[in-house]
Formats: structure tokens, sequence, C-alpha cells
């Protein structure tokens, strides 16, 4: 007689993707009670232009970076910022904000791969 084997099966490794953002839905429940406007203050155009002067800043350092092989995180991550808050139009600043949370997973995901 035979004995029949079944073969195991392999654990799935978690995607840090998933992880990321299950950590990111716990934070967010914290601030579901938020409801604020991307531009805030009592001059929030003079705050548009501040960021987009920092966008434009911090784009040619993450670009230099990139240039000199020298990249980091934080120009990437800031120029993103920056980009998202200069845009007058909420509408138009949504698309840059969900890229610059794909950023921020991004780093967050790299910083759990140097550790491991």
């Amino acid at each position: 007689m035979t004995e029949t084997t079944t073969p195991k099966r392999q654990t799935r490794r978690t995607d840090p993707t998933t992880t990321v953002l299950a950590e990111v839905r716990t934070v967010r429940k914290e601030l579901a009670a938020s409801r604020l406007p991307v531009a805030g203050g009592e001059r929030p155009e003079k705050g548009r232009s501040y960021h987009q002067r920092q966008s434009i800043r911090w784009g040619a350092i993450d670009q230099a970076r990139t240039l000199a092989e020298t990249p980091g995180w934080d120009s990437a991550l800031l120029a993103a910022a920056y980009g998202a808050l200069a845009e007058p139009d909420p509408e138009r600043a949504r698309p840059n904000l969900v890229r610059l949370a794909a950023l921020a997973v991004a780093a967050v995901e790299d910083i759990g791969q140097e550790g491991a």
C-alpha cells in the first residue's frame, strides 16, 4: 500500500503594502472627525505661494540628488507634499495627495525592508 502525502502549502508572505495600509487605516480612524481645507490660515493664498516655492526648491533638490545617484525619500516626499499643498483647486490637489501617500507608503516599506 502506498501512502499518499499531501504537499505542504507554502505560507503566503504578507504584502508589505497591505501591512502599511492597515497601519494607515488605524491612524486615519483617529483623524476621522477632522474636516479641514487643504490650505488653511487667514491668508491661504499666501501659504499656497510659499508651498509652491518650496515645491520647486525641493523638486530641484530631488532631481539633483537623482542625477548624482544620491536620492533620498526626504526630498521626494517634501517636493510632493509642498506641490500638493500649493494646488488651489482641491479636486486637482487630490491626485497630488494620493501620490504623496504612495510615496510615504513606499518609504515606510523601504524602512521595513532595511530591518528585514
